[in-house]
């Protein structure tokens, strides 16, 4: 089992070790993998720093987020920030924009994920075709439709409920425990 998820690492090592998950921990979207205590830095924050520097410039208002001070491949913006001004702003920056319930996402281009997800595979030694993942932000997109499942639950956004293969009738970690019912595997 793998966990995929947009914190930082040292955030989703808490997460895994609480869970007692032994797979590879796939953080930053993709960004950095970790497993058997080496880390794989996947893609680089170097665009989305400057990028940040050019739209603090002008918008004062745009904020990091606290746990950024771990953060390693991208830019993680606190939610309350103007989404659609940000990509405004921005727009020559080559990089993704990906927002999720938690915060704004600055990454270089292609960075997502299913990168972290195609490196856990490497890891293992199985193939996409073999993996199912959950999701409920437009950054799982990429991960649902690329794996053997996509499973979104209830309260996903629209995009990654378009992307996904079953969609749960239920919330949250309901809708997980729902999906994996639905395949058999609880």
């Amino acid at each position: 089992m793998m966990i995929a998820s947009g914190n930082v690492l040292p955030v989703a090592f808490g997460l895994v070790q609480f869970m007692g998950i032994k797979g590879p921990i796939i953080a930053e979207n993709g960004g950095i993998v970790s497993w058997k205590e080496k880390i794989y830095r996947l893609h680089s924050n170097d665009s989305a720093l400057r990028a940040y520097s050019f739209l603090k410039e002008r918008m004062p208002e745009a904020e990091r987020l606290f746990t950024d001070k771990w953060r390693e491949t991208e830019v993680a913006l606190k939610r309350s920030v103007d989404l659609g001004r940000v990509r405004d702003i921005l727009k020559e920056w080559p990089l993704e924009i990906e927002a999720t319930g938690f915060a704004i996402h600055l990454m270089e281009p292609g960075h997502s994920k299913m990168d972290g997800v195609i490196k856990g595979c490497e890891l293992l030694g199985i193939g996409l075709d073999e993996v199912v993942a959950f999701g409920d932000s437009d950054n799982d997109v990429k991960m649902l439709t690329g794996v053997g499942m996509g499973v979104a639950v209830a309260n996903a956004s629209p995009k990654a409920k378009e992307a996904a293969d079953y969609v749960s009738t239920g919330l949250h970690a309901d809708g997980v425990v729902e999906g994996l019912r639905h395949l058999g595997i609880l």
